[in-house]
């Protein structure tokens, strides 16, 4: 992959070019209620923006137009409110455009009945289609309070291959077919950090775990560049519909990071990305080849990816206590640390930081000792944990020393709160997730919805969670917790910003920055609930990409 300078971003362009600013028509954008995460002036009535979809100033409309003679364009927002486009600082963006596209989602349904009826009428329509994918399956909201089998799956679909991920991806399930084409069997070697699940009598339930997804995975045939294009689009129109204008893909292979740059150099993306290479794909112990960093207006590579342990909602979380229910069980650590380290070196020797997902006390710990060490090669770098289920007051001088970002989904309580009440205990329960011990000790806070892990992606849903913890039952998870709508909203612009060491660029609506925006249906600092607060219209670079039309 070729590295791409700097100077290809717009902002170097007017920054060094300054002849520039000789050809350069400006817009007004007034009478609005500009809101700006911007701490220096909080509050503006005006923007002015450049042809090149920068900011170039910000405050009252009579200042404005005082400072500037004219302008080529105005528009008049009407009293709206307006905001800084959000990030989804975690967000599996062509995830969320497969299931839109080529993949059966199940989100949601409520028995093994109910999914096999969906999972055939979806094999119906689709006859040409090699592998039968699905996505979503949940057991706690199951009426048979268990995941589904390889029996369940060959009773409806035998002739194809079907595999079926669960809603935190880090559980699959194959049906006889699947497994017999991945050439997995009941002697078949397990992976370090993963699990093959078997029934009393030695025999294949069909169910994999962590990094033993890969034995089938990896025999899936691969996307074409196309449907990449097709999944990505997708997913950024929605993306869009939202308002989120900025998104990081946390786990990104080969083929998918030469699909974004492809997009990216034919001027197709749609939402700024953060995209992050795997390093250690599942089911093999081959590292993923480190690519060149890339840099552009609409595409950023330079972070790499790890996972250290598996999902909270799925009791694979290497958390420090054992679940409830279980003899003695604590989850899964998926790295050891001499691995963990001699990849994440190899990475930080070329300028790369590290992002990992890490969820459970044992795997935060694992992964700020190597972040520790990691700091003695390069202290400029800005690591990151992704979730950051749990924390200890050495894990927060870790983060502070460093100066970490935590990349935190809030939106897991509303969705997935009856998993974690049946798995852990009340102690556990009162602070998990610690978004406000993270922003109390200083401690950046991007906000983010690990989409589709959860079906509702919905920034407004999300930030509401973050304020009342409260489940889509009422259930109250970790009181303590609780932060603001303020702290919220900053979480979700500026401190995503932060955590693409882009806060020079965008996350809050100043000068010098990208003109992304959203105009509100309605001013959320108003509301005690900030749930039905939606995106009237999405601008980036200054330009309209989405309206919301009557009947959306």
């Amino acid at each position: 992959m070729a590295n791409v300078l700097k100077s290809r971003r717009k902002t170097d362009i007017r920054i060094y070019d300054f002849t520039t600013f000789n050809f350069m028509t400006l817009r007004l954008f007034y009478n609005a209620n500009i809101i700006t995460i911007d701490s220096a002036l909080p509050k503006a009535e005006s923007m002015v923006i450049n042809n090149l979809g920068i900011i170039e100033a910000v405050g009252t409309e009579l200042d404005l137009r005082n400072q500037f003679t004219s302008f080529s364009n105005e528009v008049d927002f009407q009293g709206q409110t307006i905001i800084p486009g959000l990030n989804d600082s975690h967000i599996h963006v062509w995830k969320i455009g497969h299931l839109r596209t080529y993949m059966l989602d199940v989100r949601g349904v409520k028995s093994i009945v109910e999914f096999q009826r969906k999972l055939k009428e979806f094999a119906n329509k689709n006859p040409n289609s090699e592998w039968i994918l699905a996505r979503g399956i949940n057991e706690m909201v199951l009426e048979e309070k268990r995941l589904p089998t390889k029996e369940d799956l060959d009773a409806i679909i035998s002739d194809r291959p079907v595999f079926v991920i669960r809603t935190c991806a880090h559980i699959g399930i194959s049906n006889s077919k699947a497994m017999a084409i991945s050439k997995v069997d009941e002697t078949t070697e397990v992976p370090f950090g993963g699990e093959i699940r078997k029934n009393q009598d030695g025999s294949l339930q069909g169910i994999f775990t962590e990094r033993a997804l890969g034995l089938i995975m990896n025999n899936i045939p691969p996307f074409t560049f196309e449907e990449y294009k097709n999944m990505i689009l997708e997913a950024h129109n929605y993306l869009l519909s939202l308002g989120i204008t900025s998104a990081t893909d946390p786990a990104a292979n080969e083929d998918l990071l030469a699909a974004y740059i492809k997009l990216d150099q034919e001027g197709l993306l749609k939402v700024r990305m953060n995209v992050f290479p795997l390093r250690i794909p599942d089911g093999s112990d081959k590292i993923q080849v480190l690519p060149e960093q890339y840099e552009s207006d609409f595409l950023q590579i330079k972070t790499v990816k790890f996972f250290s342990d598996g999902g909270l909602s799925s009791a694979t979380a290497a958390i420090n206590v054992p679940y409830k229910n279980t003899d003695g069980y604590k989850g899964v650590l998926r790295l050891d640390y001499d691995t963990f380290y001699q990849t994440a070196k190899e990475a930080v020797d070329k300028g790369f930081s590290v992002a990992t997902h890490a969820i459970g006390h044992q795997a935060v710990d694992l992964t700020l000792k190597v972040y520790r060490d990691l700091f003695k090669i390069d202290n400029t770098l800005r690591h990151r944990i992704e979730h950051v289920g749990f924390l200890s007051n050495e894990n927060i001088k870790d983060f502070k020393q460093m100066n970490m970002t935590a990349a935190m989904q809030p939106i897991f309580i509303y969705e997935l709160a009856t998993n974690f009440k049946s798995t852990l205990s009340d102690e556990l329960l009162e602070v998990v997730y610690p978004c406000k011990t993270v922003l109390d000790n200083g401690i950046n806070l991007a906000l983010s919805t690990d989409g589709p892990v959860v079906k509702e992606i919905n920034p407004w849903v999300n930030m509401q969670t973050a304020v009342t913890r409260k489940a889509l039952d009422g259930f109250v998870i970790g009181e303590s917790q609780k932060i603001t709508f303020e702290q919220a909203l900053h979480a979700y612009t500026f401190g995503s910003a932060v955590a693409d060491n882009l806060e020079h660029l965008k996350g809050s609506l100043s000068k010098g920055k990208y003109a992304d925006f959203i105009v509100l249906n309605m001013n959320p600092f108003e509301l005690e609930n900030v749930s039905s607060v939606e995106a009237n219209e999405t601008w980036i670079n200054g330009e309209l990409k989405y309206k919301l039309s009557i009947g959306n």
